[in-house]
């Protein structure tokens, strides 16, 4: 393996780190606050980008970005309504009954997403203002590419999720999250919204997917299977991280962006890398779950009897 080729595929997982980043945040957000892991995060936000390509092409001189506000709006609306029209109601049930609500709203939306955007299901998200050729440069006498629409995938997360992070660390929002996340009961005894806290944050990673939609499916054709790559690496970079903090899942939406672009590599993998390259990627962070059970960042609980 050339020095070229390793730092190219280096180059080649930043965009896949920017999207799994954003849906892996979102879930666990959720499951930081209401001790839910949501099956209907990739729908949501399959959704969303559904969203921003019918405002685009309904009105073509809506510029993008404000288009893309529409999604990620969409999106916080639905992820909120999720959690106070059914979750909120479902305090008395189980973890896994509420997973099974969260996989109930997944059936629904894989049937009603076609419905809904019938008109546009063949379309390609839009790809104005955002150029779909490659940023070519220099890295270490090296000569690498990176399609310019990856660049702003990275940075638009990097920004978004950095803003996230110092909420959840100097605002009152992230002290409410934290005080809910730590206990639910003792916060609402110390005078915290729980209820404004959870459906916050349920609409906040709706939004987050509904971007992490639009950069996933950007120039490609639309159909409600968009986000089901994404969701099923999301949900192991939260164990692989570990669910015990909130950054140590983007730790994982790291790690397996490098591991899944590494597995695709023919002059690692050989010539069929790309048929094993899901598998090879299940394979590689399954062993690290094994290794670290409680998550690399994870800490072992230890109950006193």
């Amino acid at each position: 393996m050339t020095l070229q080729s390793f730092l190219q595929s280096l180059v080649n997982a930043l965009p896949l780190m920017g999207r799994y980043a954003l849906v892996t945040m979102g879930i666990v957000l959720i499951f930081r606050t209401t001790a839910t892991t949501n099956f209907a995060q990739g729908l949501i936000g399959t959704f969303g980008a559904f969203v921003v390509t019918w405002a685009a092409l309904e009105w073509t001189s809506l510029p993008l970005w404000i288009a893309i506000v529409l999604g990620m709006l969409t999106g916080f609306i639905l992820g909120a309504a999720v959690d106070i029209a059914l979750i909120r109601m479902a305090k008395r049930i189980t973890p896994a009954g509420k997973q099974m609500i969260t996989m109930g709203i997944m059936m629904i939306l894989v049937n009603v997403v076609p419905k809904i955007f019938s008109r546009i299901v063949l379309n390609n998200l839009p790809g104005k203002s955002i150029s779909t050729k490659n940023l070519e440069f220099t890295l270490f006498g090296q000569s690498l590419y990176i399609p310019i629409n990856g660049v702003w995938a990275f940075i638009i997360a990097a920004v978004i999720l950095t803003a996230v992070f110092l909420a959840l660390k100097f605002t009152r929002w992230g002290l409410g999250v934290r005080a809910t996340a730590a206990n639910e009961t003792v916060a609402q005894m110390l005078g915290v919204n729980t209820r404004l806290i959870t459906a916050f944050s349920w609409g906040l990673a709706g939004a987050l997917s509904a971007l992490g939609g639009f950069f996933t499916g950007f120039g490609t054709v639309l159909n409600v299977n968009l986000m089901g790559n994404v969701q099923v690496f999301a949900f192991l970079a939260c164990v692989l991280g570990g669910f015990g903090s909130f950054p140590a899942p983007i730790l994982g939406s790291v790690i397996i962006p490098l591991v899944y672009v590494f597995a695709g590599n023919p002059n690692i993998m050989g010539k069929q890398a790309g048929i094993w390259q899901n598998l090879t990627t299940f394979v590689v962070v399954l062993l690290l779950i094994l290794i670290f059970p409680n998550g690399i960042l994870g800490k072992k609980l230890i109950k006193k009897v």
